[in-house]
């Protein structure tokens, strides 16, 4: 038998009923979240500069559980938090000390299978900031500069494009090294009133102007941003006066806290992140 709503109030009744399941659906549906504006962090131990204790436990973690996340711990203050800061972005943080792209170590692919898997890179990431290369120099000595250059971008394009991919409306910056040497020469012990050693170090010197080549040469395949810390950081290299000094000597205790020996000083990453915030 067929059931006729002809009564008035009866259909009444059954609009309102269906409206309430309908509303009822709407309300306890499964909601996704909204996704976070974020800046996501990927690189190596001058942009991860984790605490000495830390990145000692890192290294024991690696050697007995290899790809393990506690074998990358970072610093939640340094230039790409602080710069995420600043211009009001979550810090997704993903850089890992001893990072290389062509060289046996940490892969820098690895970080960004590990934002994906984090849900980290979407459609609301705002920017991007990559810092790597320089430990891809001085393991691989054999190959000629334009060789190096070449087998980076190959190893590093199809990253950027997956992070591309997965987060299309983020601005990407490759972000450069600051100035480290001075003429070629590194100043490894500074015992305070701007008195250092001033140590020739031809090598290091083309290392990072290797360095800077290959970020720039990827910057240029992929269409990215390169953000060049070399004009802004001339005077605050290893050899720096003490009171504008960024990269810390191997024994320094004048240039102002840090965490790591050869790396960025807490000045140095300020100063970084003070310009990717102003790009």
């Amino acid at each position: 038998m067929q059931l006729r709503l002809s009564h008035p109030v009866t259909r009444r009744f059954a609009v309102l009923w269906a409206a309430l399941i309908i509303l009822t659906g709407l309300m306890f549906a499964p909601q996704s979240d909204a996704q976070e504006r974020n800046l996501v962090i990927f690189g190596d131990s001058v942009i991860a500069d984790p605490p000495v204790g830390e990145w000692i436990g890192g290294r024991f973690a690696a050697s007995s559980a290899p790809g393990s996340t506690a074998a990358c711990p970072t610093s939640n203050n340094n230039y790409g938090v602080r710069a995420a800061h600043k211009v009001g972005l979550s810090p997704w943080d993903y850089a890992c000390t001893g990072t290389t792209s062509i060289s046996p170590g940490p892969q820098f692919s690895t970080q960004v299978d590990r934002a994906l898997a984090a849900g980290a890179l979407t459609p609301a990431t705002a920017r991007v900031v990559i810092s790597s290369g320089f430990n891809d120099t001085y393991n691989n000595q054999n190959l000629s500069d334009q060789d190096l250059r070449n087998r980076f971008v190959g190893a590093m394009s199809p990253q950027i494009n997956r992070i591309r991919a997965a987060a299309p409306n983020a601005r990407i910056q490759i972000v450069g090294y600051g100035t480290i040497t001075t003429n070629d020469h590194i100043c490894l012990v500074h015992v305070g009133g701007n008195i250092s050693d001033r140590t020739p170090a031809p090598q290091v010197g083309h290392w990072e102007r290797q360095a800077q080549n290959m970020q720039i040469d990827l910057a240029r395949a992929t269409g990215v941003e390169f953000v060049d810390l070399k004009p802004s950081t001339v005077d605050r290299g290893m050899c720096g006066p003490d009171h504008l000094r960024g990269w810390a000597g191997l024994v320094d205790f004048h240039a102002g806290p840090g965490n790591l020996p050869f790396h960025l000083t807490s000045r140095g990453h300020e100063h970084v992140a003070n310009v990717i915030a102003g790009s």
